[in-house]
């Protein structure tokens, strides 16, 4: 019987949810939920409550209800019928649109993050009405405002454990990933200098307290970046890869890390120069990864002239004497040989994609950058995506990570501005080097990157 109750509820909670709070209620008119027949409320209440199942002769006690519906939600999904009592008689519900309501009003005020349930008026030929509300799992973990988290275990409900928790919020969708909370980390791991100047930067009327309060009441748990559990304040993946101090970043996340390589040479067997393993926040990731490449290379903002190169030092005046006589941009192109060139904006766009969106479950893979005498390529733990990878290129977004990217390419966060995505990193890096990027492509769990510079 548990298994079909699992089967039924699994089957009718296939539409979407909205994606945000505010279209909650375009969502409620536009999309009829199914209607639930006299005939299926018999079928589920013969076996009475079970993990999937939940009586209740009337609608009382808020608190309480809403950590049972937390709990359906948390767990396998399921229902709570309203008008029937312990031994499954229909007694009724007085005013059953007044309990929708009031129902609805839980599921999108007092619940993060909104729950969006089926509710049904089911009349019967005594012409007792029962109501009939249903939940599945798209969006769990579910908590209350006051951060608690509930499971439910056969017909009852209790508090999850933070393994428990910790295994939830695994389960989700990898764009949620990064809000998986650090058990291990406190928020004494936080930098508070770092946050205290993000948070000042984008919130320039801010007066608040730089105390404890001020990073848990005020900033990480508004910014999404840390939950309370058992009374502590826990940093989320994305908290401790933005805000988290370095030593810290390095014994919680081994993932947090690049591995830069040059080559003398223009593939992966040629002799490597140099190589470093950086790892920290993101903010010490960017910064190094970016000094690494202009060891190596120069950057700018626009195709460089034959006479700026020279000013540079970067071209003999024989040299130009043979490029003037050069009839063709092919000619030009084989003068241009050394150091290699690469554009600033594409440069930078492509380390921040890289950071940002890559697979932060993904402790075993390293991401890399290899830089090559014409080229610098980047390699990233990912998962595939749902559309063909050329989509990235018509600006389809596909992004993981959308909280923590929202924070890291905030101007506020520290890094340069640049905008575009991997539509920007063709144009210019094309317009730049006369050659377009290879990729991406996804192969082995990694995406791959390859830009060509002017050399």
């Amino acid at each position: 019987m548990l298994m079909a109750r699992k089967r039924f509820y699994g089957s009718r909670h296939h539409r979407q949810s909205p994606g945000s709070e505010r279209s909650y209620y375009e969502y409620l008119v536009s999309t009829p939920a199914p209607v639930t027949s006299r005939a299926e409320i018999v079928r589920l209440l013969r076996g009475g409550e079970d993990t999937y199942l939940e009586l209740k002769v009337k609608f009382s006690n808020v608190e309480k209800l809403t950590a049972e519906i937390i709990a359906l939600a948390n767990t396998d999904g399921g229902a709570i019928v309203f008008g029937v009592n312990d031994q499954l008689r229909v007694e009724g519900v007085e005013n059953p649109e007044k309990v929708e309501e009031q129902l609805r009003e839980i599921c999108t005020r007092l619940i993060q993050p909104p729950v969006f349930p089926y509710i049904n008026i089911v009349a019967f030929d005594s012409g007792r009405r029962i109501v009939v509300l249903e939940v599945g799992t798209q969006s769990r973990p579910h908590r209350t405002l006051d951060d608690k988290f509930y499971l439910r275990e056969g017909a009852t409900k209790r508090e999850a454990t933070r393994e428990e928790l910790s295994q939830l919020y695994q389960e989700t969708y990898l764009t949620r990933f990064e809000q998986v909370p650090l058990f291990q980390a406190r928020l004494a791991d936080i930098d508070e200098a770092l946050l205290w100047s993000y948070v000042r930067g984008v919130n320039q009327s801010y007066r608040g307290s730089r105390s404890g309060s001020f990073l848990t009441d005020y900033v990480m748990s508004d910014m999404g970046l840390a939950i309370s559990f058992d009374g502590q304040w826990v940093p989320t993946l994305g908290g401790m890869l933005l805000f988290g101090r370095q030593e810290r970043v390095r014994e919680l996340l081994p993932q947090a890390a690049i591995l830069l390589t040059r080559f003398s040479g223009t593939d992966a067997s040629a002799p490597i120069v140099e190589q470093t393993h950086l790892s920290g926040n993101l903010l010490r990731l960017f910064e190094g990864t970016l000094n690494f490449v202009l060891r190596y290379a120069d950057l700018w903002e626009a195709r460089p002239s034959r006479r700026t190169l020279l000013s540079r030092g970067l071209a003999s005046e024989a040299e130009d004497s043979v490029v003037e006589a050069a009839s063709n941009q092919h000619a030009e192109d084989e003068f241009l040989r050394g150091r290699a060139n690469y554009h600033r904006g594409t440069v930078i766009e492509a380390i921040i994609n890289s950071l940002s969106h890559r697979d932060w479950s993904a402790r075993d893979r390293v991401a890399r950058l290899n830089l090559y005498d014409n080229s610098l390529e980047l390699i990233n733990p990912a998962q595939m995506i749902e559309l063909p990878l050329v989509s990235l290129r018509y600006g389809v977004a596909a992004a993981a990570n959308p909280r923590l990217k929202a924070i890291f390419t905030n101007r506020h966060y520290g890094l340069p501005e640049t905008r575009g995505g991997i539509p920007m990193i063709f144009e210019q890096a094309t317009a730049f080097a006369r050659r377009p990027p290879e990729g991406p492509t996804f192969s082995g769990g990694e995406f791959r990157l390859k830009i060509y510079g002017l050399c």
